[in-house]
């Protein structure tokens, strides 16, 4: 690290001071973020290359920690305006190989991430659901069974098919994984329909009869919003619970 400024107008040179102290500490600390805003306060108070220098350091300390590009980028352009800037800077030699070490180290991970997959694929199938149309969040992509490929998040994953229950569940997708989804509807025939459904329907009491659990549940919900909105997040006919391979 770089020593504070040599010379100022006196009010630039103390809050530049005062900032660099700060930074310092920080620095010491390992507190990389809290050092850079520090440095840089103290280089907009006195615009001394030697700010440049220490700032780069930090992005690159911190770029070892959290491995964001962004801050491997920055240092490497802060040295190189450190070099500009500085007319006759004492560590010339060392701030050149780091250009050169930080370059390397940026087109190694570059490259890792050119190979990496950026899409993950979804395949959903099911005996059942052959036929069947599938919409991934909201809109219809095509028919059971389906293969597409989509990037990296979490998708609500819904297929439907005539004279079967809709069916429904979310779907977390992971670039290069591919998250297989079978799914089994549940025919709707006989249940309560026609002239036999209706006859059973009217034998039953009435509180085996379905249309009394909807009405009771209606009642219910205006006053339990909470449970409502816990409910209402679940999957739909007989799918299975959701799928995360994250």
């Amino acid at each position: 690290m770089l020593s504070g400024p040599t010379a100022a107008r006196a009010g630039d040179a103390e809050e530049a001071k005062l900032h660099f102290n700060e930074a310092e500490t920080a620095y010491r600390l390992g507190k990389y973020e809290k050092a850079i805003a520090e440095y840089e306060a103290a280089y907009k108070a006195l615009p001394d290359a030697a700010f440049l220098f220490n700032i780069a350091q930090s992005y690159r300390q911190q770029y070892l920690i959290d491995k964001k590009v962004g801050n491997l980028q920055r240092a490497l352009a802060l040295y190189k305006t450190y070099l500009r800037e500085s007319k006759t800077p004492p560590n010339r030699t060392m701030v050149l190989k780091l250009i050169e070490e930080l370059k390397s180290v940026l087109q190694a991970v570059q490259s890792e991430s050119n190979r990496q997959p950026k899409q993950g694929k979804l395949i959903v199938d099911g005996a059942s659901a052959r036929g069947a149309a599938v919409s991934i969040d909201g809109k219809h992509v095509g028919t059971a069974p389906l293969t597409r490929e989509l990037s990296p998040g979490s998708y609500l994953l819904k297929v439907e098919r005539e004279g079967y229950a809709p069916w429904s569940t979310t779907v977390s997708v992971a670039a290069g994984a591919t998250v297989q989804v079978p799914v089994t509807l549940r025919s709707l025939a006989g249940s309560d329909g026609g002239a036999g459904g209706a006859a059973a329907a009217t034998s039953r009491p009435v509180y085996k009869r379905w249309w009394f659990w909807t009405i009771i549940g209606v009642a219910v919900a205006a006053g339990v919003g909470t449970t409502v909105g816990v409910l209402a997040t679940r999957d739909s006919g007989d799918g299975l619970p959701q799928i995360d391979l994250r």
